[in-house]
């Protein structure tokens, strides 16, 4: 009897863990791909064979009594769709961990079956739908993480049930639904992320200042964070949650005035406060809380004087509102202080002379204020100090000599102010140096990596002491008065990557052997003569000139003698062939001319969106004297405000470019011309038609008339009115679906990119304000930031304001380098690009929820300098009617960067996933060097870059697509980085299901890098 009791024991046994078995085996078949084969090489029931029949050597699968308890296969790049109803019968599973990886599906109602499930972590996948109700079945459930992936809906009621959650974490989603409602089923959860959601609703409901049980339960909380979000009303005081460390509601709509409780000493343990970019009002108090480490208030609408104290603060943001007062009240800020931000805002004074304070200060940013006076010496004696911005001030007098000698000071930035005297680069004691009769290291200070001190009033030499700043990258004198010949111990500047001298007095000769690192050079507007060094003829002319009139490159054309003295050269010219010259270059001029009167017929019918044409119509010619006057507007009701011919160099000022523009646009894949997509204008801002035989003309313009509208700026960095807009003399440099882009340049010489946008495109007032305040929020090393817009009384007058930048697009870059005189891209610039465009990406889609919605390489800008990528025209569709949108995704289809998905649905929308799709296309670019809209030939069935690149991928000849300038020999093969930049490039362009998300890609693009 006995023994038959062991036996049938046996059978449950081993028909559980042959149940557990059959479980994990129908998980396996939603993985269709593992690089790494670790789940599909080991999953498999040859390798399940220990005596208690539990799958324990499988990868990723911990047994305990003969039971799964646990599944952990992160960051494996898996791809596939994961059936979570093939888990139920995993009776006794405690850990599903899935997280980086590649995979789809969604949350079924079976999931809520796992009843044991204590850990399930999902983040950083490709996971949409919603929350089913059945999930809130999990009582044992302890973290809950679906960070980065796809869901939305509204989250339903229900937290309540799980009674052991400790953690939660829901952000970079698209959730919904009301915060507060949330907030109030979370009994015992210590550590809560609902940030880079749609939430909405206020805080009040969930917090407020009452001693009842209902607000008695947040006493857990420790850590709560809904940034990103769209939260309104003001922000709670949080009395009662005495165990909140960390509060973070940034990036929200928060109005009203600062809740003093959150600074004060009490019992509550906050050690960090963010609530940036808000709409907060009114001063800021004295804070007196010992425990608060990191505060960030930047980016709100705060004002009054600084406070006089900020406790134990390590970190203090306080940048990007309207602060006053003098900045020397930081004296009483104590020892602790480690971090201080207060740029943009309208100090006055200067820095507190006070020798015993800052022994902690790391890092200083008080540009774009008004500080004026002279910096005190005790600045240099700060032991920590190791970053400065002290730009766009009043500052004059001396540079102390202490701030070269100062041991840690990386950065340096005291541009735009009006220094004088002499850069007090420190030399070595004369005395001793004669008496030992041996050169002494010069005792600067070696660790300076960047040193801008351009637009200043400095004078005197550059001395040779600069050559002892051997770390130095980036070193900026430009717009000063300096004179004299520039140093040859500039050349001992190993690591130097930009250097501007221009705007000055040097004479002389440019050293030669300057480093090979050079990435930016500028010497324009001196005095300079001789010869330029053989490794500096890549720069580009205006690199040189204007100014420098002695100045000459080695076998340059002489501008004197024009093209003819440098045919006939040193040796003479026969006389036919100085005849077949002229005669050549007759015919020349004969034809530019018979071909400018041809393409003025072609434009004289037709009016251009970036290149769509809409042909047969007639265009009202430019009025000899335009302005922006009222009875111009009221005469254009009818919209048949005609666009004059877009040139690269039209100008005229802001209002008469408005007043001119025509609401007759249409987009095509391809012109009456039969030209290929690549050649439409983007809607970047720094993007010119290069292709264009459109000439310059130049607009006359009257005195303008007022801006009637409303101007609005997202910020305090700089202002001004809608009437020095006006007046601003503008310049049309690109054309797009969405309207014309123009360079405006203000009254003191600030440069913004204006974007008109096209009538019938836009949404109505309120939204249109809405979302283009969401976006000027919004600030990334990578990308263009919005400054501001203008909404005029008629419906053409919307204008979207933005930085003007120093850069040329990425298709310039890759397609036309040879006629703008510029340097092929590097393999390892090009990964560069890539890792950029990709983290701008990153932000937008974890940190605000949103997608760019109109990548291309033509919204790449790459700076003139350092060549960082930044990402323009980022996120317009949010404020396009539907009809702009469809015309948005039209171009992008001409272009080649529409996803596939798109063709199938009625109304496409930008999405995360097409993000991807066209970072893909873009690393193609990239890659091959093409663009994405041309047309490749020769292979059969091929379209378009993306169909070409796939043909010759899957016949094993992707070495054929390579950008030659890149791939090196045929012997070698290509570098393997750019096999690894295709396998990215080509998992980016699958279908939607299947494509990585972006931080997924990030985090590959920077591997490589590496």
């Amino acid at each position: 009897m006995q023994l038959l009791g062991l036996l049938v024991l046996l059978w449950v046994e081993f028909t559980i863990a042959k149940s557990d078995s059959d479980a994990l085996l129908e998980f396996k078949k939603g993985i269709k791909e593992d690089p790494l084969r670790r789940l599909l090489g080991s999953w498999n029931l040859e390798k399940a064979s220990p005596s208690d029949g539990c799958p324990g050597d499988w990868y990723g699968v911990h047994c305990t009594d003969g039971h799964v308890t646990s599944i952990a296969l992160d960051g494996l790049d898996l791809a596939g769709t994961i059936d979570f109803s093939s888990l139920v019968g995993l009776h006794t599973l405690q850990n599903l961990s899935v997280s980086h990886n590649r995979l789809t599906g969604a949350l079924h109602a079976d999931i809520g079956s796992i009843g044991s499930l204590k850990f399930l972590d999902l983040s950083s996948n490709s996971f949409t739908g919603s929350i089913p109700v059945e999930f809130f079945k999990l009582g044992n459930l302890v973290s809950l993480n679906l960070f980065s992936n796809g869901f939305t809906g509204k989250v339903p009621s229900g937290f309540q049930n799980l009674r052991q959650l400790k953690r939660l974490d829901l952000r970079s989603n698209a959730f919904s639904g009301h915060l507060d409602g949330i907030l109030s089923e979370l009994q015992s959860v210590a550590y809560v992320d609902l940030s880079c959601n749609g939430f909405s609703g206020t805080l009040g409901g969930a917090f407020v200042d009452s001693t009842s049980i209902d607000t008695l339960q947040y006493l857990n909380f420790g850590s709560l964070r809904c940034c990103y979000n769209q939260l309104v009303g003001q922000i709670p005081p949080f009395n009662f949650v005495v165990s909140l460390k960390i509060l973070r509601l940034g990036n929200n709509q928060f109005t009203g005035s600062l809740p003093e409780a959150l600074l004060k000493e009490s019992s509550m343990v906050l050690s960090e406060l963010d609530l940036s970019f808000n709409q907060l009002q009114g001063p800021i108090s004295s804070i007196t809380s010992a425990t608060l480490k990191n505060l960030n208030l930047s980016s709100n609408e705060l004002s009054g004087p600084l406070p006089s104290r900020v406790g134990n603060c390590a970190v203090v943001d306080l940048s990007f509102n309207s602060l006053r007062g003098n900045l020397s009240m930081i004296a009483s800020w104590g020892n602790y202080i480690e971090t201080i931000r207060l740029n943009s805002n309208k100090l006055s004074g200067t820095l507190p002379n006070e020798t015993s304070q800052f022994l902690r200060l790391t890092y200083m940013y008080v540009s774009n204020n008004s500080l004026e006076g002279e910096l005190p010496l005790v600045i240099g004696t700060y032991p920590l100090l190791s970053f400065i911005d002290l730009s766009l001030n009043r500052l004059s007098g001396i540079i102390p000599p202490s701030l070269f000698t100062t041991p840690r000071l990386t950065n340096l930035n005291l541009s735009r102010n009006s220094f004088t005297g002499q850069i007090p680069l420190p030399s070595p004691p004369k005395a001793i140096s004669e008496l030992l009769d041996i050169p002494l290291p010069i005792t600067n200070n070696s660790s300076l990596v960047s040193l801008d001190l351009s637009y200043n009033m400095l004078s005197g030499t550059l001395p040779p002491e600069i050559g002892a700043l051997e770390e130095i990258k980036v070193l900026n004198i430009g717009k000063n008065n300096m004179s004299g010949d520039i140093p040859t111990e500039i050349t001992k500047l190993r690591s130097l990557l930009f250097l501007d001298l221009s705007n000055n007095h040097f004479e002389g000769s440019i050293p030669d052997d300057l480093p090979d690192s050079l990435e930016g050079f500028n010497v324009s507007y001196n005095n300079l003569s001789g010869t330029v060094p053989n490794n500096l003829i890549r720069f580009p002319d205006s690199s040189f000139h204007p100014g420098n009139t002695l100045l000459k490159f080695p076998h340059a054309v002489s501008s004197s003698e024009g093209i003819i003295g440098f045919i006939r050269g040193k040796h003479g010219i026969q006389p036919a062939v100085r005849d077949a010259v002229i005669a050549g270059l007759v015919v020349g001029t004969v034809l530019i001319i018979v071909f400018s009167l041809f393409v003025y017929y072609r434009r004289s019918s037709g009016i251009n969106c970036g290149k769509d044409t809409e042909r047969n119509k007639d265009v009202e010619a430019p009025p000899a004297c335009s302005s922006f006057s009222q009875d111009r507007l009221l005469a254009s009701r009818s919209g048949d405000m005609s666009l004059a011919p877009v040139e690269s160099s039209e100008v005229g000022n802001v209002e008469s470019a408005v007043k001119g523009l025509s609401t007759k646009s249409s987009i095509s894949p391809m012109d009456s011309g039969g030209r290929s997509p690549l050649s439409m204008i983007s809607s970047s801002p720094q993007f010119i038609d290069y292709n264009s035989s459109e000439q310059p003309v130049v607009l006359s313009v009257c005195t303008p008339d007022r801006l009637a509208g409303e101007l609005h700026l997202f910020d305090n960095s700089f202002a001004f009115t809608a009437e020095e807009l006006s007046r601003a003399p503008a310049e049309i440099i690109g054309r797009s679906c969405h309207g014309t882009s123009y360079k405006a340049t203000l009254d003191g010489g600030r440069v913004l990119i204006v974007k008109w946008l096209r009538e019938g495109i836009v949404k109505s007032k309120k939204e249109f304000c809405r979302e283009v305040k969401k976006l000027g929020s919004i600030r990334h090393p990578n990308i263009v930031c919005l400054r501001g817009y203008y909404w005029g009384w008629k419906e053409h007058e919307k204008l979207v304001i933005s930085d003007y930048v120093n850069a040329v697009c990425l298709t310039a870059h890759l397609c036309e380098f040879k006629a703008r005189r510029l340097l092929p891209l590097s393999l390892d610039q090009r990964i560069k690009v890539a890792v950029d465009v990709a983290g701008c990406l990153s932000y937008l889609h974890n940190e605000r929820a949103i997608p760019h919605g109109n990548l291309k390489s033509t919204n790449i800008l790459l700076e003139a300098h350092t060549l960082n990528a930044l990402v323009s025209d980022y996120s317009i569709h949010r404020v396009l009617t539907p009809a702009g949108m469809a015309e948005q995704v039209l171009n992008a289809g001409a272009l080649g960067y529409r996803p596939p998905e798109f063709a199938s649905t009625n109304k496409p929308c930008p999405s995360l996933k097409s993000d991807v799709y066209a970072l893909g296309v873009v690393l193609l670019e990239l890659l091959t060097g093409k663009s994405a809209g041309e047309i490749v030939i020769g292979d059969p069935g091929v379209v378009d870059l993306t169909d070409w690149v796939r043909l010759l991928a899957s016949e094993d000849r992707s070495i054929e697509c390579f950008d030659r300038l890149i791939s090196g020999d045929s012997v070698q093969g290509p570098p393997k980085q750019m096999e690894q930049l295709l396998r990215v490039a080509l998992r980016c362009i699958r279908s939607a299901s299947e494509r990585p998300d972006i931080r997924t890609v990030y985090e590959d693009l920077s591997a490589i890098m590496i």
